[in-house]
């Protein structure tokens, strides 16, 4: 695993949620969502199913997350990606609960009102203001599962990659 794409897990996980976008045609929704994260940098999100997104997300697989901290160094994060539905009657759904609801039939219980939507990951940038690798952190995966990382100090440079 590359330095940034260390430094993007490792952010990731420091936080619990997070702003889900999404769209179809003129109709948009930003909503914050609790999740998880995943191998290979997947987000996982539990949501209530019966929410306006399931509905964009059938027209739509293309998302995009963004999270932020409010403390200094100020960090921020934004990642572009394909969506999947995994709802409760999917054997998958039981994989991909947290932790502490395999543990418990209680939350176990509660958690079959929740679609998980896995998020895999195109595109993440990072900035990182005091970071040592570079103050905007970019990690890309093409569609052969290839990746590639970069780190630029400007919004100039940025724009280039």
């Amino acid at each position: 695993m590359g330095e940034i794409k260390k430094e993007i897990e490792k952010y990731l996980k420091k936080h619990k949620y997070c702003v889900l976008c999404t769209c179809s045609n003129d109709d948009s929704r930003a909503t914050s969502v609790r999740y998880e994260v995943g191998t290979d940098l997947m987000v996982i999100i539990y949501s209530e199913n019966y929410t306006k997104k399931f509905k964009l997300l059938k027209k739509n697989k293309k998302v995009a997350l963004a999270l932020h901290n409010q403390s200094m160094p100020y960090k921020g994060l934004q990642l572009w990606g394909t969506a999947e539905v995994v709802t409760p009657e999917d054997p998958r759904h039981f994989e991909y609960l947290p932790k502490r609801a395999k543990k418990s039939e209680k939350i176990r219980e509660a958690c079959k009102v929740l679609n998980l939507i896995l998020v895999k990951p195109e595109r993440i940038v990072m900035l990182g203001q005091l970071s040592s690798l570079g103050r905007y952190l970019l990690w890309t995966k093409d569609k052969r599962g290839k990746e590639k990382e970069s780190a630029v100090n400007t919004p100039l440079e940025m724009s280039k990659l």
